[in-house]
């Protein structure tokens, strides 16, 4: 008996300690409710080869701001010419500038807080276009704000680059206007500071009138226009637990109750999912996707 007892104690610690939250029946601070939240660790034969790192181009931008079509195709430039590494692109209309993102009477309303957020808290933004690629700021640079023109040369710096984290999301649709969101998020290498999901509603091909160094485009198709955040704009944070660190072959799955407005195309429509760090010196993105809803 009592060697019975000692191989069932050997076996309680050798497998993988496992934490699994009860779903939330609560809002979290976003008003987004989280149905699941699990979190172990894989042994070393089951952490997965790491996948390439995601690329975030965040493009702020305004309808009434002449130069802003071209950061628009600088980004969709970085996007269309990478070879290896995802790219996910977010339009993002702030509420400030308004002569620059007021918009066309009679169309619909593209700016948001969360992008007046992020220009003004990521960024320090001080005209428009502007923007960055994954909330560096980059050697020789003094600010994550960048001129446009270098966004596809310090998104190239990428290229090939394996990211410390892996994402695999899957939507699946509840209702007309709801979807539930599931993310698998697998760590191949240690995090350099606490790590937070960030998720957004994207919706594509927004006609909407648009200044331009030609005058006014009026059937202009606005692309990656974020329209609504399920997270604060520097996201939550991925783990609950505050005693787990996100280390090498940390595993994390997580479910998301999306609702979406009714002014959204939902045949538009995408979800932009991103792991980021939120510390003063570094918000760096360290990986990204993005994720259709229908």
């Amino acid at each position: 008996m009592k060697k019975i007892f000692a191989l069932i104690l050997v076996a309680l610690v050798v497998i993988p300690a496992c934490k699994e939250n009860k779903p939330s029946i609560t809002f979290g601070e976003s008003g987004t409710k989280v149905l699941s939240d699990t979190t172990y660790f894989l042994t070393e034969a089951e952490i997965p080869e790491a996948d390439y790192r995601g690329i975030l181009v965040e493009d702020l931008t305004g309808v009434k701001c002449i130069a802003c079509p071209n950061a628009a195709d600088a980004a969709k430039a970085i996007k269309d010419n990478s070879a290896n590494n995802p790219v996910v692109i977010l339009g993002l209309y702030p509420t400030g500038f308004r002569s620059l993102t007021f918009p066309f009477t009679g169309y619909l309303d593209p700016t948001t807080d969360i992008a007046q957020d992020i220009g003004s808290n990521i960024y320090g933004f001080a005209s428009l276009p502007a923007g960055g690629i994954n909330r560096v700021v980059f050697d020789g640079e003094t600010s994550r704000n960048i001129e446009f023109a270098s966004w596809a040369n310090r998104a190239n710096s990428y290229d090939g680059e394996k990211s410390i984290v892996n994402m695999n999301l899957s939507v699946k649709e509840t209702s007309s206007s709801t979807f539930e969101l599931k993310g698998e998020f697998s760590f191949t290498d240690d995090a350099a500071a606490e790590p937070f999901v960030t998720i957004f509603l994207l919706e594509n091909n927004i006609v909407h009138p648009q200044y331009y160094s030609g005058g006014t485009d009026n059937e202009y198709s606005h692309q990656h226009v974020v329209r609504f955040g399920y997270t604060p704009y520097n996201g939550n944070k991925l783990l609950s637990d505050n005693t787990v660190t996100a280390t090498r072959g940390l595993y994390v799955r997580k479910g998301w109750e999306i609702d979406i407005p009714a002014d959204v195309n939902i045949d538009e429509a995408s979800l932009a999912v991103f792991i980021n760090y939120n510390d003063d010196e570094n918000r760096e993105v360290i990986q990204c996707t993005e994720v259709k809803l229908k």
